[in-house]
């Protein structure tokens, strides 16, 4: 048993470690070390807390680091190995596995150490450029234990959840695709909002023991020691006529290593509900899975939404770009519904554009790979044209899509259509480039719920106007960010054709 298990995680390991993609991610990981890390004398600070700036030793570097990546693992570290199963159906290994003696349970336990050892590793190797950041902008010597400490009470909680939360998701039919993509980012953000809320205001008790990213406990700690909740970790401004702080970092004094333990070991048990809903490569199963999966809870949706969309689908257009939009409302009839609850929403209240937005992103998000996961291309490339023009040829198409779902919201606005061509050329650009609608799904949700609690603040933010109607400036910066992800995703495509 184990020496089965142990197969699962080496190929698991091996096949991650071996694609560029995950080289891309580590790199950029690390690099964030050097941009939440700034220099003192720039004005800015890993940490502040009331306003005052914390004095760069290995006890804050370390966990103000540990908690930005238990953060970033939380919200990124789900969409980059939720693809395990996936990838074993896809590549045919996994009827190969299902001839064999492994139960399904070796099989998923396998999944999630590979999981945990794939996040454990970019995790070591973030901690590492992070201990650089403190011998080159430190002011204190590096103490590698007390570096290690932190991340050793903050992070394992978080690879833990993120690792069992990927394999229950991808065994659960309607959780593993776009459904449960979206649902995902949701649950985990406002868990962890309700989660930290509930510790800092005193009533913790249960929720410490499901606080997965740590926040909570160093909410809890700094409000114990320093007597405020005023805690800024990342890059933050602070007052440089306040002394410099000096903190210890975390510690588990009391009953506090009882609480980090319980919280890392509860998600454990939820691999019983992966073991259930597993289809152990059954091919009845899987093209069950499928038909469920690709739409989740939506496909009753979709049938129950035909009638209204079939309309729209059945007007005669030409051209690629056009066909391909309609392609759209016929495969996703739920679509139409959205666009009427869309137009809708945007007459009775303006307020609701950020919402139409998200819609609007995550119905456009899977068109410029779509035809890559259904195998398509072929068909694609017997075309004349198409296929070197395919990122052009689906920019049109998300472009089309997102302008018939915000048609109101355009005619009363006109310049949204820029924040429209924003979208379509991000969906389209990360689309291409990664080949799944998931890298595109998580970063323009993250993007909108910086935007959205930052409430218009920011005026850089607000690409579509949500907040006020934007400055000409912001609204050029981002045409020109749209030229660039069109630009970059037509690079990628050429230099594919070309290798």
């Amino acid at each position: 048993m184990i020496q089965r298990i142990a197969a699962i995680v080496r190929a698991d390991f091996l096949i991650r470690f071996r694609r560029l993609s995950t080289v891309i991610v580590f790199l950029l990981l690390s690099g964030f070390a050097y941009v939440w890390i700034p220099d003192a004398a720039s004005g800015r600070t890993l940490m502040q807390i009331n306003g005052a700036r914390v004095l760069y030793n290995s006890s804050a570097i370390g966990m103000g680091t540990s908690m930005l990546a238990s953060i970033f693992v939380g919200l990124f570290g789900f969409y980059v190995i939720s693809n395990a199963v996936r990838r074993d159906v896809d590549s045919r290994c996994g009827y190969v596995i299902a001839s064999t003696t492994m139960r399904t349970s070796e099989y998923v336990i396998g999944k999630f150490l590979g999981n945990v050892v794939f996040l454990t590793t970019f995790m070591t190797g973030y901690m590492a450029a992070s201990m650089a950041m403190l011998l080159v902008r430190g002011e204190a010597p590096l103490e590698p234990l007390i570096f290690m400490k932190q991340y050793a009470i903050v992070t394992p909680s978080s690879i833990i959840f993120i690792s069992v939360a990927a394999i229950v998701f991808e065994s659960i039919p309607w959780l593993s695709g776009r459904a449960g993509d979206v649902l995902y980012f949701f649950f985990y953000a406002a868990s962890l909002g309700i989660v930290v809320n509930m510790m800092v205001r005193g009533g913790g008790g249960l929720a410490r023991y499901f606080d997965f990213s740590g926040f909570g406990y160093l909410m809890e700690q700094m409000q114990r020691n320093f007597h405020t909740q005023s805690i800024s970790i990342g890059s933050s401004s602070f007052d440089a006529t306040k002394p410099v702080l000096i903190i210890e970092g975390l510690n588990l004094g009391g009953g506090a290593w009882a609480t980090r333990l319980v919280s890392t070991i509860a998600p454990i048990p939820l691999l019983l509900l992966a073991g259930v809903f597993f289809h152990r490569f059954d091919p009845a199963r899987i093209r069950a899975a499928g038909s469920k999966g690709k739409r989740g809870w939506m496909r009753n949706f979709n049938a129950l939404a035909k009638p209204i969309v079939r309309p729209l689908a059945a007007i005669p257009v030409r051209g690629a770009a056009m066909t391909d939009a309609m392609m759209t409302f016929a495969a996703t009839p739920f679509a139409g519904v959205a666009l009427i609850g869309i137009s809708i929403a945007a007459l009775a209240n303006p307020k609701s554009l950020p919402i139409t937005f998200a819609l609007a992103a995550i119905f456009i998000a899977d068109i410029a790979s779509r035809d890559r996961r259904a195998g398509t291309t072929a068909l694609i490339s017997a075309a004349p044209r198409l296929r070197e023009n395919i990122v052009f040829w689906k920019f049109a198409s998300a472009s089309i899509v997102a302008t018939i779902l915000l048609i109101v919201p355009i005619v009363r606005h006109p310049v949204v259509i820029i924040a429209v061509l924003f979208i379509a050329a991000a969906a389209t650009s990360l689309g291409v480039i990664s080949g799944n609608p998931k890298t595109f799904i998580v970063l323009f949700l993250t993007f909108w719920y910086v935007l959205v609690n930052d409430a218009g603040k920011t005026k850089s933010l607000d690409f579509a106007g949500f907040y006020g109607t934007p400055a000409i400036g912001v609204i050029a910066m981002y045409a020109g960010i749209a030229i660039v992800f069109v630009a970059a995703a037509a690079m990628v495509h050429r230099a594919r054709l070309s290798s």
